[in-house]
Formats: structure tokens, C-alpha cells, sequence
């Protein structure tokens, strides 16, 4: 069987492909162009290790870790890490996501099998980004592995979420409580960051803190039935069986007549059907609390072998990404411009970095052409007439780069 999530395909400027089989790809070994790729990748190394520091120092006050004397529960302080987070993933060429315009309860139900409830209390904001996008195939089995489906869906290569907790002024007195037995140990105005890979696009509610699975109304129908079935019989005797207590218990006390023989095996029986009665609800209530944990597990399964890194580690590995991809496109957009006896317009480099792409490493994504050459006209690699484009000669390109980096530092202008 062959279920669809009916998701509109996604294409973004996120290459896969690895940088050394890129410029293998590009440049022969011995050929001007593989030192261009150094150079190149050296210069944007230097640069990520700045923005690297500088989002850390405005991710500092809003780590859960933080202590105290440097924590910031302020709106001012979460907006601009958010802005130079944006920044960061837009640079490895995340996008924004709404979970709501690719997913649905019936598609989350169909993937993994339970019926999520994100519950909000406490958060102040919360935001999903995600790139490579795929088509991809996942087989669920059920029933013992009898019955097989298949669903077609929307898998995200990588996905960072950004969660803010209320400060402490803003946190409602009923949501304290609640926000405490959810989240523990998280302080009131931190922010978490969460690195996953490998999620499908109906999954994305799993990775919502407050995300609790809901009983399944299967799950419901065979806790209930099994609890009418053998319940009914022992509620009926429950009030007359009440009455029979009653009435030894006022006899004992001497309310009024007398106990006989016949009354107190009664009221032995009315007690062993009253503990039966209990021992049936806890039976129903452990069964529920047992359900609730295969859920909990199974949620935990879902998000647990997929999470990469957690609030500081995210960052590292987000400006190294936007490295790597700062450099993939720069070194493709210039390839194209020497690979080509003539000038060539943006689109055309855009079309022509794009089926190399596709046709070397099998990679459908949408070029960032604006980016590339951004990159490399700021370091005098191509030159500009009108709408066309030119790159220069490696040699050139190489005395550009060597300059630049030479640019870097002036210790020595310093001494003298």
C-alpha cells in the first residue's frame, strides 16, 4: 500500500555533495585551480571563525548553562541572537518552516504511529529550519510485520529548532507548575538550540519540547471495552453490597437489631467484591500508565538517535555548515565563469552550476547564484560589465586571494 503526506516538493540551495569531491570534481591535481580552492577555502575559514565567536558571545547569556551573573531574560538580548542566528542558517542555507503548511495530525498519525499534542506552556517562541529536502520512500509495518505500508513523504536532511522560555515576569501562575514538571531544570528566559537530521517533514511536531503523545482511539477501545465487559457485573453488585456494609456497621455500633451469622458473610462478600472492584480499576490503570509509556518511548525513539548537538553545539556545526557551503557555491560559481569562453549572466551561471549538479552528483537544488557571486566579486575573483560576468585568470585570482590574506593581519606595520 502506498500512502502519500501530499507535501508540495521543496527545492533549497543546499549542496550534499562534499567539498573535496566538489573540487575534485572541478580541478585536476597540478592545476591552478585547485590552489585557487585553497586560498578561497582558507580566507572563508578565517572569516566563519569571527561570526563563530560573535554569535557564542550573544548565545552566552541565553544558555541554560549559563551562570547566573551572566544571564539575560530580556526580549532585547533573545531578538539579537535571533537575528544573528537567521543570518548563520541562511548562510548554510537553511529555510524558515512552519510546521503547520507541511504537516497534518492524520500525516504524523500515519508515519509514526501516534497522535501528538504540543502543549505551549512556558514558551515564549519557537522556530524550525531546516534544509535538503527530499522525496524519500519509509516502509511501516503492523500487525506483527503482515501488513505493510508504504509512504511516500518529504524527508529534511537537517533541521535546527529554536525554542525561548518565558522569563520569569512573563510565566503565568498556572503555567509554573506545568513548566516545572515538563521541563526540569530548564530556568525561566533560556533559549535551547536542537540539531536533528534525517526528519521527515510530518515528524517535525515530535521536536516541539512539549510535544505529549494522546491515547490512539484504538488504544482507547481496547482499554474501555475489556473495562465495560468485566466491569458491568461487579457494579451492579457494588450498591447492594454497599447496603449490606451499612447495615453491619450501624448493627456494630450498635445503631440498631442485631448481627447475625447470615448478615456478616454478606458483608465479607460485599468487602471481597468492593476489593475486586479496586483491583479492577488498578489493572485498567496500569494498563494505561503501561500504553502511555510504549508512547513515550516511541516518541523518544523517534527524535533520540537523530539529534546531533544541543545549544552551543549547534552553533559550531551551523557557522562550520555555512562555511562549507559559503565555500561549495563560491568555487562552482567560478568554475562555471572559466569553464566558459565568454561572459556569462547570473542565470546562466545558475543554470550551469545547477546541472553540473544534477548530472555529476544527482543533486536537484536551487542554486544561490546572489551568494557566490557576492563572495567573490568582495574578493576581486570576477569582474562585472552590466549583467555579465567574468573570472579571472587563476593566477590573477591567486595574487587577489594572497592579498587579501595578507590583509588579514598588520603586526608588523605595528612594531615599526
Amino acid at each position: 500500500m502506498s500512502e502519500g503526506t501530499d507535501q508540495a516538493k521543496r527545492r533549497d540551495g543546499f549542496i550534499a555533495a562534499r567539498e573535496h569531491e566538489l573540487i575534485g570534481a572541478i580541478a585536476e591535481p597540478g592545476d591552478p585551480m585547485a590552489d585557487v580552492c585553497a586560498m578561497l577555502d582558507a580566507l572563508l575559514h578565517h572569516e566563519a571563525h569571527a561570526r563563530l565567536e560573535a554569535l557564542k558571545a550573544l548565545y552566552d547569556p541565553l544558555d541554560p548553562d549559563a551562570p547566573e551573573l551572566r544571564r539575560d531574560q530580556s526580549l532585547a538580548a533573545l531578538d539579537a541572537f535571533e537575528t544573528a542566528l537567521s543570518e548563520a542558517l541562511a548562510r548554510a542555507n537553511f529555510e524558515e518552516m512552519d510546521p503547520s503548511d507541511v504537516q497534518t495530525q492524520d500525516a504524523t498519525r500515519l508515519l509514526t504511529g501516534l497522535s501528538i499534542r504540543p502543549n505551549a506552556s512556558g514558551i515564549r517562541r519557537i522556530r524550525y529550519f531546516a534544509r535538503g529536502a527530499h522525496e524519500q520512500e519509509i516502509v511501516r509495518t503492523s500487525w506483527f510485520g503482515l501488513i505493510k505500508r508504504r509512504i511516500q513523504t518529504q524527508v529534511l536532511r537537517d533541521v535546527v529548532v529554536l525554542v525561548s522560555f518565558q522569563g520569569e515576569d512573563e510565566i503565568r501562575r498556572r503555567d509554573r507548575r506545568r513548566l516545572a514538571r515538563m521541563r526540569r531544570g530548564m530556568r525561566p528566559g533560556a533559549t535551547l538550540l536542537k540539531h536533528f537530521r534525517g526528519i521527515a517533514a510530518p515528524e517535525l511536531v515530535t521536536l516541539h519540547p512539549g510535544a505529549k503523545p494522546a491515547m490512539l482511539p484504538l488504544d482507547q477501545f481496547w482499554l474501555v471495552a475489556p473495562a465495560i465487559v468485566a466491569g458491568a457485573p461487579v457494579m451492579l453488585n457494588l450498591l447492594p453490597a454497599i447496603g449490606v456494609i451499612a447495615a453491619v456497621l450501624a448493627a456494630y455500633f450498635g445503631a440498631h437489631g442485631v448481627i447475625e451469622d447470615s448478615d456478616l458473610k454478606r458483608a465479607l462478600a460485599a468487602i471481597s467484591g468492593l476489593v475486586a472492584v479496586g483491583a479492577f480499576v488498578m489493572r485498567q490503570r496500569l494498563k494505561f500508565e503501561a500504553q502511555s509509556l510504549r508512547y513515550q518511548k516511541q516518541l523518544a525513539d523517534t527524535i533520540y538517535f537523530r539529534n546531533l548537538a544541543n545549544n552551543a553545539g549547534v552553533i559550531d556545526l551551523l557557522v562550520g555548515a555555512g562555511e562549507d557551503q559559503d565555500a561549495k557555491e563560491a568555487l562552482l560559481a567560478y568554475w562555471a565563469l572559466r569553464r566558459s569562453e565568454r561572459p556569462l549572466s547570473k542565470a546562466e551561471i545558475d543554470r550551469t552550476a545547477e546541472a553540473f549538479l544534477r548530472e555529476r552528483f544527482k543533486l536537484e537544488i536551487n542554486f544561490e547564484i546572489h551568494d557566490a557571486l557576492g563572495k567573490l566579486e568582495r574578493l576581486g575573483l570576477v569582474t562585472r560589465d552590466g549583467d555579465a560576468y567574468q573570472a579571472a585568470a587563476p593566477a590573477d585570482a591567486l595574487a587577489a586571494l594572497d592579498a587579501a590574506w595578507d590583509g588579514l593581519f598588520h603586526f608588523s606595520m605595528r612594531r615599526g
